[in-house]
């Protein structure tokens, strides 16, 4: 595992590690949007990748430079599109649509149905915050401290599955593979409390290196600075997993690589 000291010399090590060691893949689906005969959407790919920030404190203007090193002709959007979501996660009310996506309309509009998308993370990660955070008052020590993203219950509808002989009820994100809607990138977020600081591990299963990493890893490290400054303790290591770290030619070829 890299070890890096700032936000920023981790990305950028890390858009580096993906042009030189990643494979081509052909992937079938993107979301919910078949792509399997679009040859733009090939991805350069690095699987079961991480790193850890150690020795950071949090800093908005050192954080922005993330955004603005994969965005810079344009960074204000998505720095905008940072602090809107942000808002809307920790707000602890569950917003859909919400605001955010007002900043990256080319990004987000697609996916918009009814006015409203599939899921929002602030859906997702509003009613777990105070739960997580007594916890992590009342027992600094655990190791159950976890914002889960990617869901397994359904609960608006229920889902029946027929597995052998048993009907079993799935949720949306299982059900919805294969293209057959959104599923959630992130998996979840792990907040820790280890020699007197706030850590938090951040697994996603899929990450966008040039569309969505950037945004991912700023938001990742707001909500662990939120949860500092709520426990009244320094933020200690930030540690990033994902399963497929990949980036879309049509995305590459934008970006000048190659």
């Amino acid at each position: 595992m890299r070890i890096y000291s700032k936000p920023l010399e981790a990305v950028r090590e890390t858009e580096r590690e993906v042009w030189e060691m990643g494979i081509s893949v052909r992937p079938q689906t993107m979301q919910d949007k078949i792509i399997k005969d679009d040859e733009m959407y090939t991805t350069k790919e690095i699987r079961g990748y991480s790193f850890k920030i150690t020795g950071w404190q949090y800093d908005f203007d050192e954080l922005m430079e993330v955004i603005r090193y994969f965005f810079p002709d344009d960074p204000e959007p998505v720095i905008c599109y940072c602090l809107a979501e942000i808002e809307d996660r920790l707000c602890g009310i569950s917003t859909n649509p919400g605001k955010s996506y007002l900043a990256r309309p080319d990004i987000w509009n697609e996916f918009l149905h009814n006015k409203r998308f599939a899921y929002t993370y602030s859906e997702r990660i509003a009613p777990q915050l105070d739960i997580i955070l007594k916890e992590l008052q009342t027992n600094p020590e655990t190791r159950q401290g976890i914002i889960n993203i990617h869901s397994n219950i359904c609960p608006m509808e229920m889902n029946l599955h027929s597995w052998g002989t048993n009907l079993v009820e799935m949720s949306n994100d299982i059900a919805n593979r294969g293209g057959g809607g959104r599923i959630p990138c992130s998996m979840y977020y792990q907040i820790m409390i280890r020699e007197e600081k706030v850590d938090l591990i951040y697994t996603m299963r899929s990450c966008d290196l040039l569309t969505h990493f950037p945004v991912d890893i700023t938001l990742a490290l707001m909500m662990q600075n939120w949860f500092a400054t709520k426990l009244d303790k320094p933020m200690g290591t930030f540690t990033f997993f994902c399963g497929s770290l990949h980036s879309y030619f049509k995305d590459i070829q934008a970006r000048g690589i190659f």
